[in-house]
């Protein structure tokens, strides 16, 4: 003799939580977008026939200068302040040890603020220099 079948609920496949992950997901990746696009700086790098790309990138603290001297430190844009470039670079450097300074700026920004920025850095100690080149 067979069993009488209980009445049982049909599977359902919850929409609710799959919903919730979708929009969260959409709200990471614009955010994440937007932050990209907030670090980029425009520059035109310098030429140089013997430029090569470093292999390796550990504790690399990036520097941007821009034609007219603003700088950025990472995405941090500090205007033409040293002090604020020296406070931001004091900071990198207690997190991180045997830094290299990757020091990018425009083909058209005066040697002036290249030293000033170089000065400043040699201050805190930071004297291990990657200059920004591409090769023609």
């Amino acid at each position: 003799m067979k069993p009488p079948l209980q009445d049982t609920e049909e599977a359902k496949f919850a929409m609710a939580p799959m919903i919730d992950m979708v929009f969260l997901l959409l709200v990471f990746f614009m955010i994440a977008s937007r932050l990209s696009v907030i670090q980029t700086v425009e520059l035109e790098i310098p030429e140089a026939d013997s430029a090569v790309v470093p292999k390796e990138r550990p504790n690399r603290l990036t520097i941007n200068i821009d034609r007219g001297g603003d700088m950025w430190v990472g995405g941090l844009f500090v205007e033409k302040d040293i002090q604020a470039l020296r406070v931001a670079a004091q900071e990198y450097k207690d997190s991180y040890q045997d830094i290299k300074v990757y020091l990018r700026a425009d083909k058209e920004t005066e040697h002036e603020h290249i030293r000033k920025v170089m000065d400043a850095m040699a201050e805190l100690g930071l004297d291990n220099f990657i200059f920004g080149a591409h090769k023609p």
